[in-house]
């Protein structure tokens, strides 16, 4: 399956169906099929609101009949990138054959739902099939003329079938499949199969028998003419007699014939040919402007959530580099106090015999004081380093710097030792000759002397803020997951967000982001209070019905760790 296919329904979802009850005894059903990007409530408001002048409503013409408007599933469309009303995928209205792969699943799923409604209605009718008419506009029309092919096990035709602006999909397959256009099928090609499939018995006394008028705008901006004019050359191919009208403003499109049983009563109006060319172009330029006010209100929001973002971290990182500040501050106070071990140190020579324990007990002390000192400071730079991210290469240029520091501090630790010795061998010889010597070991004061000298390279260092590196990577792991759903959508945004949670390195942070969901999406993430779980990774529940774009919107308002 490719990036851009269309997600497998495991089973379909239509909308609601609306019906205009008859006003007086119930005499025929009309089954009214919208185009992509409408509905049947919609399409049934504005049937019922558009007159010509001079006429009276389609509604109130009829009294005998019901109307019955069904609505599509919602389908995501590659075209537009976006989830909308249709009753099949469509690529391309330039070229119906592009990726015609896409259009099938839907085909298959609507013509079985529409089968259901008809016979519904033919029921309703005491199993007269005569008094069911069809009627579709655009990608309705569409799936009505298929609907009509496919009725193999209906064994009567239909009252008629009315088209407007529409064509017909895999014509040239249907031609081959009946026997009436040149070329035999091949029984490898998808297309063929699916055709065939679709049509297994062709019951042609059922469906050659229905009167079929076809409607098309030459000037049709969407639907080209010569579309319709295929649809009704195929079905003149295979001895469907299909009546049409193709002109710049589709006006008259003729009626059936009034005298034959259980047809219409009366000739259709020219405002039903107007009212369906203008509501086909309407439906289309409505799709389009929805798709780019949601572009443009996503786009809107984003920025806004980026800026809030920026505000709500900049005062906790001022706050943590003051803190910091302080804390180095106070490191340099006590670094100036290694300025008192020369006193120190002159004061064992004078009696090495004697405070030799004591320099012994200062030094170790003095050890474990700048240990400490120094798991401050590491503490204080991973606080700063959680809230400062534009400083990276200046954290690892700290983290050298300290890493050297600690060699340094590890060769000081070494002199001691040389120097403890030193003193205990000048111990040795002061009791050798009755008489204190005691003499600083040289190594030592100019490592003091060096400490000394390296003060401001000391407070320089711990000014240096630092940043993980998790915040960066979760923005390029974002990055990739927004191209690859942008290329194309996946068979489940569920499967596609946590395959992105479970990419998250490390645990913790995972952890924290799905906790954090739950906090901001509490209608689709809960937390998981089984402890015995399959996957001791995820600590949250998602629900089907989050969307890829409601998570992308909730990642970027999730907090920093801690």
């Amino acid at each position: 399956m490719s990036l851009n296919s269309i997600p497998a329904v495991a089973e379909a979802s239509f909308g609601e169906v609306h019906t205009i009850e008859p006003s007086s005894a119930h005499t025929h059903t009309a089954i009214m099929l919208h185009g992509r990007g409408s509905d049947g409530p919609e399409f049934a408001q504005e049937l019922a609101e558009t007159v010509a002048p001079g006429q009276t409503p389609l509604v109130e013409r009829f009294p005998g009949w019901r109307w019955v408007f069904p609505s599509s599933q919602e389908l995501w469309s590659t075209a537009f990138e976006e989830t909308l009303p249709a009753w099949f995928e469509a690529h391309s209205l330039t070229d119906p054959t592009t990726r015609e792969e896409l259009q099938m699943g839907g085909i298959r799923q609507s013509v079985a739902y529409l089968q259901g409604i008809i016979a519904q209605e033919v029921a309703r009718l005491g199993g007269d099939h005569g008094k069911v008419v069809m009627l579709g506009i655009s990608q309705g029309g569409a799936i009505g003329m298929l609907t009509l092919l496919c009725q193999e096990g209906l064994g009567r035709p239909l009252g008629a079938f009315v088209g407007a602006s529409t064509w017909l999909p895999f014509a040239a397959n249907i031609g081959r499949h009946l026997g009436k256009v040149e070329g035999g099928q091949d029984s490898s090609k998808p297309s063929d199969v699916f055709v065939r499939d679709m049509m297994p018995a062709w019951n042609r006394s059922a469906v050659t028998s229905t009167p079929i008028l076809l409607g098309h705008g030459v000037d049709d901006p969407v639907v080209d003419v010569e579309l319709g004019r295929q649809a009704r050359e195929t079905l003149a191919g295979v001895d469907l007699e299909a009546d049409t009208t193709h002109n710049p403003l589709a006006t008259p499109m003729d009626a059936f014939e009034a005298t034959k049983p259980d047809r219409f009563h009366q000739s259709l109006s020219n405002s039903w040919a107007s009212f369906l060319s203008a509501h086909h172009f309407g439906r289309e330029v409505a799709a389009l402007r929805k798709a780019l006010d949601e572009h443009s209100q996503q786009t809107r929001l984003a920025i806004a959530s980026l800026e809030k973002a920026a505000a709500d971290r900049h005062a906790p990182l001022a706050a943590a580099v003051t803190e910091s500040k302080s804390t180095i501050e106070q490191h340099a106070a006590e670094l100036k106090g290694i300025n008192s071990l020369r006193a120190s140190f002159s004061a064992h020579q004078q009696d090495a015999s004697q405070h030799n324990d004591d320099a012994s007990r200062k030094i170790t002390e003095l050890s474990e004081k700048l240990v400490a000192q120094q798991e401050s400071l590491e503490r204080a730079l991973a606080l700063t380093s959680r809230e400062i991210s534009a400083v990276q290469e200046q954290h690892r240029l700290a983290l050298e710097t300290v890493d050297r520091l600690r060699v340094e501090l590890s060769e000081a630790r070494a002199d001691k030792i040389a120097s403890a010795e030193k003193l205990a061998a000048i111990e040795d010889r002061v009791n050798a000759m009755s008489q204190p010597s005691p003499v600083i070991s040289e190594h030592a004061a100019g490592f003091l002397e060096e400490m000394l000298s390296r003060r401001e390279e000391l407070i320089k260092l711990l000014d240096t803020p630092h940043c993980p590196d998790d915040a960066a990577n979760i923005r390029t792991l974002y990055q990739l997951f927004r191209d690859r759903y942008r290329a194309g959508p996946p068979r489940s945004d569920t499967a596609f967000i946590w395959e992105f949670i479970g990419s998250i390195e490390p645990p913790a942070m995972s952890r924290h982001i799905q906790e954090s969901l739950a906090d901001i999406l509490p209608e689709h993430v809960t937390r998981c209070r089984d402890t015995r779980r399959r996957d001791p990774r995820r600590h949250v529940t998602i629900s089907k019905g989050l969307t890829w774009r409601r998570f992308r919107e909730a990642l970027v308002r999730i907090p920093g760790p801690g």
